[in-house]
């Protein structure tokens, strides 16, 4: 499976001009996802956070795909539709060991008591399978949950072969398929959703839709990219998209999208050059970062959510890891660098194209750099990639 390198085909004229159709495009409620109070502690919290530089990871959150249905008038499946329908074709797979907990999760619907307990005994507040929302919705229109803008967008759907390009003005509904899980054993609730997504859509014949990263995709590219218990492909669950950078002049930011389904806000790096292997190496960087995230926001089996530290080391293991068997492209520097980087997250204010309700941080110098009055971050930048990179 090649690398996923897919901003910089376009990475520069859309940073020069506007904002990324996926953004334009997003309807408020485009994840489809029910009203609920958040807590203060969540990074996805529209309350007030405090201290900006205090990262905390979600204790629980959640990830919905849209499969795009074929033409036709569809039901809402039960829950013993779909528990049915997984029996049959993983009951012999070798590879879904995690049945069970499969069958349980599609089985359990979502409360807001998170300490009631399951009926077994076992505290709510501790376990990682939450619950699954299941909903018939609309593609397009007033109440959409996709539009026509991210659908007729060619990087959004680049994923698509031309059949299924073709075969998107007649999908006029979407089967929402939403689960809520904790950030443990491998964000074990993330992977058995994609196991229930790649099935329901093979048997329905339905396209694969991400709310998050506004990407449509078939699925079989979404089995292929489906996260991996290693943890070891990262970069095929999120993306990186380019901004204009408001706060250096004639520069770039890389902000990702789809960090929210690991408990994680999104990162951004800004004071980029516009340099396509300084941007490739900004992007890497990001995405060696965003694994170091999913993996040091676990959810604390006592119950409490993390708090990250002050300072985070990417190392390029972390970086090469992250791509899983596309990492070829990253190239050690043995002696020549010294193949890690240290750096500080602290939350920046919320802009109108962020995700909904979800925090995005900045990715600066440690603070013992950063706070000082006489901090350069776009030469800090540079370091950082030297450093990692070569």
């Amino acid at each position: 499976m090649k690398p996923r390198l897919s901003i910089l085909p376009f990475l520069l004229v859309a940073a020069c001009t506007k904002q990324p159709a996926q953004d334009e495009s997003q309807p408020a409620d485009a994840t489809a996802q029910p009203e609920r109070k958040a807590d203060p502690g969540e990074p996805h919290s529209s309350e007030p956070a405090g201290d900006p530089h205090l990262v905390v990871f979600a204790d629980r959150t959640s990830q919905a795909y849209l499969l795009l249905l074929p033409p036709g008038e569809h039901d809402v499946p039960t829950r013993e539709d779909l528990q049915t329908l997984v029996k049959a074709k993983l009951a012999t797979a070798a590879d879904e060991p995690e049945l069970a907990l499969l069958l349980e999760l599609i089985e359990t619907e979502p409360t807001v008591d998170l300490n009631a307990g399951p009926g077994d005994g076992t505290p709510r507040a501790t376990r990682d399978l939450l619950g699954t929302n299941i909903d018939v919705l609309p593609v397009r229109g007033p109440k959409g949950a996709v539009g026509d803008a991210a659908l007729g967008d060619p990087i959004l759907t680049r994923l698509l072969s031309d059949e299924e390009r073709a075969s998107l003005r007649g999908r006029s509904q979407a089967l929402l398929l939403r689960a809520e899980y904790r950030n443990q054993y491998a964000v074990r609730g993330l992977r058995l959703l994609q196991t229930l997504t790649r099935v329901v859509a093979r048997d329905r014949d339905a396209l694969i839709h991400d709310p998050d990263t506004g990407e449509t995709m078939g699925v079989n590219t979404f089995t292929q990219r489906r996260l991996k218990s290693s943890l070891s492909n990262i970069a095929d669950q999120i993306a990186v998209v380019p901004f204009p950078d408001r706060m250096h002049t004639d520069a770039i930011r890389l902000t990702t999208r789809g960090m929210r389904r690991f408990g994680s806000p999104d990162l951004e790096l800004d004071g980029l050059p516009r340099d396509p292997k300084l941007l490739q190496r900004a992007t890497d960087l990001l995405n060696g970062l965003a694994r170091q995230m999913v993996q040091l926001g676990e959810f604390d089996s006592t119950g409490y959510a993390v708090e990250l530290a002050e300072t985070v080391t990417v190392d390029i293991d972390d970086v090469i890891a992250a791509y899983g068997e596309g990492g070829a492209h990253v190239e050690e520097c043995g002696e020549r660098c010294a193949g890690e980087a240290e750096v500080h997250l602290v939350e920046r204010t919320a802009e109108e194209h962020d995700p909904a309700d979800h925090l995005v941080v900045r990715v600066i110098a440690p603070r013992e750099l950063s706070d000082s009055v006489d901090y350069d971050h776009t030469k800090w930048v540079r370091g950082i990639l030297s450093d990692l990179f070569g």
